[in-house]
């Protein structure tokens, strides 16, 4: 046995003790051992070989020699153990030393960078001023700055006065035991540990000795590792238990670590978006200076909302987006999203990569032994706008996936996640690294589409009326969310579902604010779809074109509406699509072929019976009239359409009809009478939910009290229409209310704001394709350049004014400008002397004449 022992003890095949790392005394007892226990090995060996007959005989004077063998190899292990601990000893203190010294002088600093959270740390450090110990902790997700945060509180003015060298960081990455955190605590506090001591208990008694602040960075990265919870528990509730130490920790999580009663505790938010756009301009300060437009500033807004106003991603796309313009900027986030989110000089860096920060807290998850979770972390990255009522949603969930409660406290113990009132939501960052590296399978995808598309069909179907109110309030927090899950589904698991719910939400968009960006993620579906469902698509992109006034587009898409309609024997629908067709030419100044398309329409809602279809027609017909200065006639019509409305109980019609005979009375100069209609019209369309008719009600009363000279009743009246209309989408109602402020603009004199306002409705209205809004806002500047004494530009824009109304058969528009022309020529005040006060009379008595035969606002009745 004994020999066993001192044959491993030696090298193998002669090999010495030779390593530079060893301390040359501590090397020279060594090899001194050696020789002494190679000396005995040789004397042992020699007795071992001898014959069994002589072991025999000199058995009591090997006894003897070999008792001398143990006692010297015992003196000699004892002598090299005493001075290997001596050497070990000094090894230790030396080294401890030596990485105090190293730690201290490479403490961080807080970063200069540092925007939105001044005030947040001043309370935190306000609270160190009752000179009691604290116990804050500092939580959220990767990226948000909570290390800087905790710096700059470690080294506020007050802190400092009061711990002065006393406070100290301790950087817990790498860290996996409670013992290693506690010798790495005294290394950084230059205080050494017994050799058979226990680290815990010397680090307890170093920070007793004097009031101490620790700061323990990252310290989720010791609290889950896997070795040894109960010793680690332990080490955090000494430290919190010590009076003379307070204590900061700063962890992703969004519950502090249990056992210690913490004074606060605090989840990190994203920045706001002042702070954020601060961040970003001081790394990337020309970011926005190379054209200085507007769209270059609202690309900057779009990218930090984007990235959730998170700093660590702001920091690192105002890096990337050094010397790239902001549309390349933004071009490149849509392609790469997070994946351009990294330095390239440490893309390994998770300060230095937004995607190598994310997945730490990924992997921390242990997603193979628990796959319900990245799987529901991947249908909530589906939501850019959060689960609300997620108590109630995730019942729902549970019901098909049973470890859905557990695998969300799992997301929240690593802050992958965040609550806010009624919502769980995942910031944007995480939201774009999960989809691309973990999107959510078939069935759960499924899952989430299922509870979304129930709401979309209890809501998104409701019409003008009462109700309407009550689904924009259930559909406005979730259109992101709902939107989002619809160009995955249509771009990842296509099906005549997916094309349904989105006709279904955009019909939504289309009484509420009118938009085709759904349709568009759908479109590729088109084409495949069923007659029927093809037809339903044409006629709500009909719709939202008409609301928009593209009619072209508009007319485009009834036309083809109108064929699968026909092909499915769909006769009411193919009745209305004729409808719109006619109202599209009214609305584009073709009022032969407007008349010849609705009484078309008028004669196939007839054949169906269809008395509102009917009455749609008698309407239109009325708006042709009404356009045509037959006011009359238009009168009679839409008295006669108001009527059949009521009688089968549409009262929207009906009030579209109320609205157009106050448009009439308003044109007969008869103010009062029309502002009583446009009065009653108005509170009728509120009541129903429908804006852009209650907008029109209020812009055409604007221009009453314009007509009457009241000038600011009238202002005020048209900038809450224009916003009323922007509101809702209507880009024609808040291009007449700017054109309408810009007249009144001119009767005040203030020609420059005029012009500009009325410059940019004609810009408007040409974008939109409405040539009598263009022409008449042409004609407005030509009454300002005449208000100004600019003859030559004035009769210019009347004479270009006057040839349009012609082209689209508007002669009594074209007589006015002739008029006015006439009267300019006549009149020679200004050359006379006469001054500007005299021709700008001249102008305000021109458009008092032109008032009373303006014909206005019909052109944008539904």
């Amino acid at each position: 046995m004994l020999m066993n022992l001192i044959y491993s003890a030696l090298p193998r095949d002669g090999a010495s003790i030779d390593n530079l790392d060893i301390n040359a005394a501590l090397q020279s007892d060594a090899e001194k051992l050696q020789r002494s226990l190679e000396d005995i090995f040789q004397t042992l060996q020699g007795l071992a070989s001898r014959s069994r007959a002589r072991k025999l005989l000199g058995s009591a004077g090997d006894a003897g020699e070999i008792t001398k063998c143990k006692e010297h190899i015992d003196f000699q292990i004892k002598a090299f153990n005493l001075s290997s601990l001596l050497y070990l000893r000094e090894g230790q203190t030396s080294i401890s030393r030596q990485l105090g010294k190293l730690i201290s002088e490479e403490s961080p600093v807080p970063s200069e960078l540092f925007y939105g959270r001044k005030e947040l740390v001043s309370e935190l450090a306000n609270l160190f001023r009752s000179n009691e110990q604290q116990k804050i902790a500092i939580l959220g997700a990767g990226g948000l700055g909570k290390t800087t945060l905790a710096l700059h509180l470690l080294h506020d003015p007050l802190l400092v006065e009061m711990y002065g060298t006393r406070r100290f960081f301790v950087g817990c990455d790498g860290v996996t035991s409670a013992n290693t955190l506690a010798l790495q605590i005294l290394q950084i506090l230059q205080a050494s540990c017994t050799v058979n001591g226990s680290p815990i208990d010397a680090l307890s008694s170093e920070l007793d000795k004097s009031p101490t602040l620790l700061l323990l960075d990252n310290f989720e990265s010791i609290w889950y590792a896997q070795e040894d919870h109960k010793l680690t528990r332990e080490l955090l509730t000494k430290i919190a238990s010590i009076k003379n130490t307070s204590l900061i920790i700063t962890m992703r999580a969004t519950n502090p670590p249990a056992g210690v009663r913490w004074t606060l505790s605090r989840i990190l938010p994203p920045l706001s978006p002042a702070p954020a756009r601060e961040l970003f301009l001081s790394i990337n300060p020309t970011f926005c200076r190379v054209s200085s437009s507007d769209a270059d500033e609202q690309i900057l807004d779009e990218l930090l909302k984007e990235v959730d106003f998170v700093p660590l991603a702001i920091h690192l796309l105002a890096q990337v987006s050094l010397d790239f313009s902001p549309s390349s900027t933004q071009e490149q986030w849509r392609e790469k999203r997070t994946q351009m989110l990294k330095s390239d000089q440490f893309p390994e860096d998770r300060l230095e990569n937004v995607d190598v920060s994310i997945a730490l807290s990924i992997t921390s998850l242990d997603i193979v032994a628990n796959p319900g979770t990245i799987q529901l972390l991947g249908m909530l990255s589906l939501l850019p706008d959060g689960l609300f009522q997620y108590e109630e949603r995730l019942k729902m969930i549970g019901e098909k996936f049973h470890t859905t409660i557990d695998d969300l406290r799992r997301l929240q113990r690593f802050a992958l996640v965040y609550t806010f009132g009624d919502k769980l939501a995942v910031l944007s960052p995480i939201r774009y690294f999960v989809l691309q590296h973990y999107p959510p399978d078939k069935e759960h995808l499924q899952c989430i589409n299922g509870i979304f598309w129930k709401v979309v069909g209890a809501y998104a179907t409701v019409d003008y009326g009462p109700e309407l109110h009550s689904a924009k309030e259930a559909l406005r927090p979730e259109i992101g969310n709902i939107s989002n899950l619809i160009e995955h589904a249509a771009r990842y698991h296509p099906t005549d579902q997916i094309l349904d719910v989105a006709i279904d939400m955009s019909w939504h968009f289309y009484l509420t604010s009118p938009s085709t960006d759904i349709l568009k993620m759908v479109s590729p579906l088109e084409p495949t779809a069923e007659p029927a469902m093809r037809a339903r698509f044409w006629q709500i992109s009909g719709e939202i074109a008409h609301a928009q006034n593209r009619y072209k587009a508009a007319a485009s898409s009834f036309t083809q509406a109108r064929v699968y309609f026909f092909d499915t024997g769909n006769h009411h629908k193919v009745a209305h699509c004729s409808y719109r067709l006619g109202d599209i030419l009214r609305m584009q100044s073709q009022y032969p072929a407007a008349t010849a398309m609705l009484t078309q329409a008028q004669d196939e809602f007839l054949a169906l019976n269809d008395p509102a279809g009917l009455g749609r027609c008698l309407r239109g017909l009325g708006d042709v009239l009404y356009m045509q200065n037959k006011y009359s006639e238009a009168s009679a019509m839409l008295t006669e359409a108001r009527d059949k409305f009521l009688k089968v109980g549409d009262h929207l019609g009906a009030t579209q009809c109320l609205k157009s005979l106050g448009n009439i009375l308003y044109m007969q100069s008869e103010y009062s009478e029309a502002s009583i209609k446009l009065t009653e019209a108005r509170r009728k369309f509120l009541a129903m939910g429908e804006g852009v008719g209650a907008a029109q009600c209020l812009r055409t009363l604007g221009e009453t009290h314009q007509a009457e000279r009241r000038h600011e009743e009238a202002a005020a009246a048209l900038k809450e229409a224009r916003d009323e209309f922007l509101e809702v989408g209507d880009r024609l109602g808040a291009a007449q209310c700017l054109q309408a402020l810009g007249e009144i603009l001119v009767t005040q004199r203030m020609f420059s704001v005029a012009s500009a306002k009325l410059t940019e409705a004609l810009d408007q209205f040409r974008d939109m394709g409405n040539r009598l809004a263009e022409f008449q806002c042409l004609e407005s500047l030509g009454d300002n350049f005449l208000a100004q004494g600019q003859r030559t530009e004035g009769e210019a824009l009347l004479v270009q004014a006057r040839d349009l109304y012609l082209e689209i058969g508007m002669e009594r528009y074209a007589a006015r400008c002739s008029w006015k022309l006439k009267a300019v020529n006549r009149s020679k005040a200004v050359e006379l002397g006469s001054g500007e006060d005299e021709l700008l009379s001249s102008v305000e008595q021109l458009e008092t004449e032109r008032e009373d035969a303006e014909v206005r606002g019909a052109e944008d009745d539904e």
